[in-house]
């Protein structure tokens, strides 16, 4: 057999029942990491002449985050595991390839106050639907991806059952994103705006939309955040953004644990699917240790 990986992946990505499995997202990376493995001329050898070490070399090429590693060994293991069903190789390279542990690191929130004020007038002064998608950022910490997915249909706002339904969760579980004029005021008068204009318009359409009608893109909506920074005064002596778009969802987290939410329900804002996750919240919080520390009689 002498078939490639340049001759084959586009017809992986192709197999519906292949990836069936796998969220929008995933499919993205896939995609982006076997189309750079294409271009590459170590690939342009039969399947079965790919070796673990080459393969390897490969899936750990800088830059290499655990978490980069692991979604290139996937993406290359799942095309290889389809591979061997339709007869294009014989074995598959990763078949017990040690994963790479990832650190588990703490949240990074907006903590200086003068910098969390100028982010939040830059957000109120940004262009829709930018506005809006960085609001909800804000005051609810969901992750970009969850809200770019949105759906008119998941919005509701109705009076006392305000939320937002996700979808596409990183964990693949679905929730809710309670919504409330005391937490969340900011997000549900924009969103009470913003609806104004899609009055008529399918649950099915995307709540935010690129100027070609397709959904947006999280480079574009990077692209706006380091603008936002920039005007925001928040770049580095290099000129980039000090504070990335991940981080309003570190800085809500952070917040709620301040206000003395329980840890199940911080967990439950954020989508957590494992408590692990949570409990970084709640380590950083020095103040609240320092606190109960020196006044032990304090409940």
């Amino acid at each position: 057999m002498s078939t490639t990986l340049p001759d084959s992946y586009e017809q992986f990505l192709t197999d519906t029942t292949a990836l069936s499995q796998l969220r929008p997202n995933t499919l993205r990376a896939y995609r982006y990491e076997l189309s750079a493995a294409a271009l590459n001329k170590r690939f342009r050898v039969p399947l079965d002449d790919l070796t673990l070490a080459m393969l390897e070399q490969w899936i750990s090429r800088k830059p290499a985050s655990p978490s980069t590693i692991g979604r290139r060994a996937a993406a290359l293991s799942r095309f290889f595991d389809w591979a061997i069903r339709h007869d294009l190789c014989e074995r598959n390279p990763l078949v017990g390839r040690a994963s790479v542990r990832s650190r588990r690191r703490l949240p990074r929130p907006v903590r200086n106050p003068d910098d969390l004020d100028a982010v939040e007038t830059a957000i109120a002064g940004a262009p829709q639907p930018f506005r809006l998608i960085f609001t909800i950022l804000r005051e609810t910490g969901m992750r970009v991806s969850e809200v770019l997915d949105l759906r008119l249909g998941d919005v509701s706002l109705e009076a006392s059952h305000e939320a937002l339904r996700v979808r596409e969760p990183k964990n693949g579980i679905e929730r809710t994103v309670v919504l409330g004029p005391t937490a969340t005021p900011k997000t549900l008068r924009g969103l009470r705006a913003y609806l104004k204009i899609f009055q008529g318009h399918g649950a099915h359409e995307l709540l935010f939309r690129s100027n070609r009608g397709t959904r947006i893109s999280y480079d574009a909506a990077h692209y706006q955040w380091a603008r936002l920074c920039i005007k925001a005064g928040l770049i580095d002596e290099k000129g980039k953004p000090r504070y990335s778009i991940h981080q309003l969802r570190h800085t809500r987290g952070s917040e709620l644990i301040a206000q003395g939410q329980r840890v199940e329900i911080v967990q439950r804002v954020l989508g957590h699917r494992d408590i692990r996750s949570t409990l970084g919240y709640a380590e950083l919080n020095e103040a609240q240790v320092r606190e109960a520390l020196e006044q032990p009689g304090k409940r």
